[in-house]
């Protein structure tokens, strides 16, 4: 089902990969990004009814855009390089939109997330990623577990962060198929999850701290790569 989205980078990157069914613009001299036949324009109060949220700043952008197009991970298989990443347990909007953006910087094949704490619907989450779910493969699932199990019968390396692990990341050669994976905000991966991947990998920070966020831990894994 098609929805509304808002943003000048989040809307113009939508454009470009021809998700959008109307835009709406504040300014009319914000038209020459798109053709002219695409773009409506709106007063403000016509923003406020179709984002109310007030924490979303739509910068006089906004979009109807059809659905993201999701790949297989058979596709993903068949890949002789494959980077991946999966999010188990993460559902803070805001940390799934910056995990996007992140993944798509570091040109990761593809993020796999729960269906359940997926709502590509939801304005923060498309605020913060800022466009980029555009050049990100997505593929949603009810069960990470099975995903790992998977991939690794097909020759995928798995990782997972864990404090306690003495493998620091930066003495690790990570696999031409990988999959990262990242648990949940306030207690990470599940203990299953983590005593079933390959390699156990360990950030190393100050002690004083007990641990990173999970787009910061994974933009710091990333960069590794």
């Amino acid at each position: 089902m098609d929805y509304i989205i808002c943003g000048k980078h989040t809307v113009s990157s939508a454009y470009k990969n021809k998700r959008t069914k109307k835009i709406y613009l504040t300014n009319i001299n914000n038209s020459h990004l798109f053709k002219i036949t695409d773009v409506e324009i709106k007063k403000p109060s016509f923003f406020k009814s179709i984002i109310p949220d007030t924490n979303v700043i739509h910068q006089g952008f906004a979009a109807l855009v059809s659905p993201i197009k999701q790949v297989s991970l058979e596709k993903m298989i068949e890949n002789k390089y494959c980077k991946i990443v999966a999010l188990q347990g993460v559902e803070d909007q805001r940390n799934i939109g910056s995990i996007i953006r992140t993944c798509a910087a570091f040109e990761i094949d593809c993020l796999v997330i729960e269906k359940n704490n997926f709502n590509e619907k939801n304005m923060l989450m498309n605020k913060s990623h800022v466009g980029n779910i555009e050049y990100l493969n997505i593929i949603t699932v009810s069960n990470i577990y099975n995903v790992i199990k998977k991939l690794t019968k097909y020759n995928f390396t798995s990782y997972c962060l864990d404090q306690n692990s003495d493998n620091l990341i930066n003495n690790e050669n990570f696999a031409p198929k990988s999959i990262f994976v990242f648990g949940s905000e306030e207690k990470g991966a599940k203990k299953y999850i983590k005593n079933f991947c390959d390699v156990k990998i360990k950030i190393k920070i100050n002690e004083k701290v007990e641990s990173l966020n999970v787009s910061n831990a994974l933009a710091v894994t990333l960069s590794h790569l």
